[in-house]
C-alpha cells in the first residue's frame, strides 16, 4: 500500500511516534555511553583488575599476608623490621569455624585450604605463629566479596535509569494503544505495523543499553581483565602496590630507623698517591744495553723483594772512548811490568839498599795493578739493578736488549698495602676538626668500595687556593686503589648532628632528580619520601631531613621498587 495516500492524522501520529522513538533512543544511548569505565577521549583507559581477597596483620615481630585464590589461602610470613621471609615457622589458622595448620610450600609461603573461602562474607581469621624461640598471635577480618554484587551496586548508585526505563515503556504502550484504536476505525494497518516495529526496536535497544551498563564487578564470561589486580603497580598518589610474591622475587629488605647523633661530614676531592717510604724507582747510572736477571725481567703486577736483582745493564761506549780506554790499559800494563822489575832488583840488593826505597817500589806496583784492573773493567763493565723496596711492579718500561740512558726510569715498585691519599680542602679550619676519614671509589651511580684513612699531615701552604691534606690508608683493604686514581674523601668532623643512618643503596632519585627513599608503610604498600642525605662513610649516609623514628626504610631493592609503574 502506498503511504502517500495515508490520512493526515496517520501521518501526524507516525511523526509523533518517530520523534518519541528517536528521543528515547538518544536517552538510552547517552546512558550507555556515560557508564563508568568508558572513555571517549584520545587517552587509553587505565588497566584495572580485581585483586584477590587479602588479609594482613603485623606485630613487633612478624608481618603476615594471606591471599585467597580458588578456595585456598596462601600465607606469607616475614620479619616486621627487616621484611626477611620466615620459612621455618608453624602457623595454626582459625577462620570462623575452620581450624588447621598451614602447610609449608616450596616457595617459602604457606597454604591453608578450606571450603569457607569460597563463600562471600566477612570471616574473622586468627594466626598462631611459632618460629624458633619467637611466638605471636596475629588476627584480622577477611572480606570475601560477592561476584554478583556489582549489578546491585550499580543499580543502587543510579536508580533513575530504571525509572526512566519504566516511564519510556509506559509511554510506548500508550502510543501503540491509541494508534491501534484509531487504525481499527480507519483500517490503516500500515501505521500499526510501523508503530509495532518501532516499539520492538526500542525494546531491543533498551535491553542492549542496560546490558552494556554492566560496568565493573560484572562477569562477562572467560574474557580476562586488562591487568591483574595482584600485579605490582604505581598508585595515583605515587605509592607502589607490591605484592609479597614480587617482594620476594626482588629480595626487598628494610630497616627500622632510629634517630641518633651522627658526625657532620665534609666531602673532598682527592687522588691516590704512593707512600714515599714504601715505593721506589729503578734507574741505571750509566747508559747501556739491558740484559735479563737470573729470574728474568719482572712484569707488571709481579711481587719483588728488597735487594732482588731485576735486570743487568751492560755498559756500551763509543769506538773512540773504547780505544782510549784500551790504550790507557796497555800503558798501565807496561808501567806495571817496569815497576815489578825494579822491585825485583831492589830485593836482590836488600841490605845495601834502604828498606824505605824497597817499600816505595812495592807500593807503586800495587797502585799500578789496581789502576790497570779498574781501566780494564771499564771497557766491558755491567750494572745490576736491584729493587729498593719490597712491593709490586707498577711500571715496567724495558725489554731484553733495549739500550737505555742513564737515569731513565725502568721500573717502579709500590707497596700496595701502604698507600696515601691527597685531598684538597678550601676551609683551613677543617684541619683541626677532623675526627676520621674514608676514601670512596666509584661514583654515585655505581659506588665502589671504601677504605679507612688516617690524617698524617698537611702542606701548611695553599696550593691553587686549597690546603693539601695527606692521608694514609688503614688496613690492607686497598686492592681497589690505584696510583693517581681519583677518589672522594668523606671527612667526619667532631661536630655532631641529629640524623638517621641508612645504607647508601637506600637513597634513589625521583623524577625531579631529588634524593628519596622508599618507606614500607603497609604489608604490600610502599610510599616515596623525599629526604636530605649527607655522606657518612663509604657504605652509609646520614638522613637529616625527611624521616621519623620507626620508619621502615627499604635498604635492598630500592632501585627496583622505584621502577614500578
Amino acid at each position: 500500500m502506498n503511504l502517500i495516500f495515508m490520512p493526515n492524522w496517520s501521518v501526524a501520529l507516525l511523526n509523533t511516534a518517530q520523534a518519541a522513538i528517536i528521543s528515547i533512543a538518544i536517552v538510552f544511548s547517552g546512558t550507555t555511553l556515560a557508564g563508568p569505565g568508558h572513555d571517549h577521549g584520545d587517552a587509553l583507559p587505565a588497566a584495572t583488575g580485581s585483586a584477590s581477597p587479602r588479609i594482613s596483620s603485623h606485630s613487633d615481630l612478624f608481618e603476615l599476608v594471606g591471599v585467597v585464590q580458588a578456595g585456598e589461602m596462601k600465607i606469607f610470613l616475614d620479619r616486621y623490621a627487616t621484611n626477611e621471609p620466615v620459612t621455618d615457622a608453624r602457623i595454626e589458622v582459625e577462620a570462623g569455624t575452620a581450624k588447621g595448620t598451614a602447610t609449608p610450600a616450596a616457595d617459602g609461603s604457606y597454604s591453608f585450604k578450606n571450603a569457607l573461602f569460597d563463600k562471600p562474607g566477612t570471616v574473622p581469621v586468627s594466626f598462631t605463629v611459632v618460629a624458633g624461640q619467637d611466638s605471636d598471635l596475629l588476627a584480622g577480618d577477611l572480606v570475601m566479596a560477592d561476584r554478583d554484587a556489582g549489578h546491585s551496586d550499580e543499580a543502587a548508585k543510579r536508580p533513575w535509569l530504571r525509572w526512566a526505563a519504566y516511564a519510556a515503556g509506559v509511554l510506548l504502550v500508550m502510543v501503540v494503544a491509541v494508534a491501534f484504536v484509531r487504525a481499527r476505525k480507519r483500517r490503516s494497518n500500515p501505521v500499526i505495523a510501523i508503530v509495532l516495529i518501532a516499539f520492538l526496536a526500542v525494546l531491543v535497544g533498551a535491553t542492549a543499553s542496560f546490558d552494556a551498563k554492566a560496568g565493573e564487578g560484572h562477569d562477562h564470561g572467560d574474557a580476562a581483565p586488562a591487568a591483574s589486580g595482584n600485579a605490582p603497580k604505581r598508585l595515583p598518589d605515587g605509592s607502589v602496590f607490591l605484592p609479597k610474591t614480587s617482594q620476594r622475587q626482588l629480595a626487598v629488605r628494610t630497616v627500622m630507623v632510629e634517630e641518633r647523633s651522627l658526625p657532620q661530614t665534609v666531602e673532598l676531592t682527592g687522588r691516590v698517591v704512593a707512600d714515599a717510604n714504601a715505593s721506589g724507582k729503578v734507574q741505571p747510572t750509566q747508559a747501556g744495553r739491558v740484559e735479563a736477571a737470573p729470574r728474568g725481567l719482572p712484569t707488571l703486577g709481579q711481587t719483588v723483594r728488597k735487594g732482588e736483582v731485576l735486570a743487568v745493564v751492560r755498559t756500551s761506549v763509543g769506538a773512540i772512548e773504547k780505544a782510549n780506554q784500551q790504550a790507557q790499559n796497555a800503558e798501565l800494563r807496561a808501567s806495571l811490568d817496569l815497576a815489578r822489575r825494579r822491585v825485583a832488583r831492589l830485593e836482590q840488593l836488600e841490605g845495601t839498599v834502604p828498606a824505605k826505597e824497597i817499600e816505595e817500589a812495592r807500593s807503586v806496583v800495587v797502585s799500578l795493578q789496581q789502576r790497570a784492573a779498574a781501566v780494564g773493567a771499564s771497557v766491558s763493565t755491567s750494572e745490576s739493578l736491584v729493587a729498593p723496596v719490597s712491593g709490586v711492579i707498577t711500571t715496567a718500561n724495558v725489554v731484553a736488549g733495549q739500550v737505555v740512558d742513564a737515569r731513565e726510569v725502568l721500573f717502579e715498585i709500590v707497596d700496595t698495602s701502604r698507600l696515601g691519599v691527597q685531598a684538597s680542602a678550601f676551609d683551613a679550619t677543617l684541619l683541626a676538626n677532623i675526627a676520621s676519614a674514608t676514601a670512596i671509589t666509584g661514583s654515585s651511580a655505581a659506588p665502589g668500595t671504601s677504605v679507612p684513612l688516617q690524617l698524617t699531615g698537611s702542606s701548611r701552604a695553599l696550593r691553587e687556593g686549597a690546603l693539601v691534606l695527606l692521608f694514609r690508608t688503614v688496613g690492607k683493604d686497598t686492592i681497589s686503589l690505584a696510583i693517581d686514581q681519583p677518589v672522594k674523601v668523606i671527612v667526619q668532623t667532631k661536630t655532631q648532628v641529629k640524623g638517621f643512618a641508612v645504607p647508601t643503596a637506600a637513597v634513589v632519585k625521583n623524577p625531579s632528580n631529588q634524593d628519596m627513599v622508599w618507606i614500607h608503610t603497609g604489608a604490600e604498600q610502599f610510599a616515596p619520601r623525599t629526604v636530605r642525605a649527607l655522606p657518612l662513610d663509604g657504605s652509609t649516609v646520614s638522613v637529616v631531613d625527611g624521616l621519623k623514628a620507626g620508619d621502615r626504610v627499604v635498604t635492598q631493592g630500592a632501585p627496583l621498587v622505584n621502577q614500578v609503574r
